[in-house]
């Protein structure tokens, strides 16, 4: 895999998945400088006062979690 320092060009499996899952999202992983993850998602869509929605969860479970309780499923 070609990496720069604090960026995989190439999403991982967990990515990819959450992804496909919520496609009305723009997810990312990010990781500290001392590895711990964290998992990020953009609304493609505007909310309330038109600003998109931007979560941040330290795992994609729970990101998966608070993605499926925006959409009105069970989180």
């Amino acid at each position: 895999m070609t990496t720069m320092k604090g960026y995989h060009l190439r999403p991982s499996e967990a990515v990819l998945r959450l992804r496909e899952e919520f496609p009305d999202f723009l997810i990312c992983e990010l990781h500290s400088g001392g590895g711990r993850p964290c998992f990020t998602a953009t609304s493609t869509r505007t909310g309330a006062g038109d600003q998109p929605e931007l979560i941040v969860r330290s795992g994609a479970e729970e990101l998966r979690k608070a993605l499926r309780a925006l959409e009105g499923g069970v989180a």
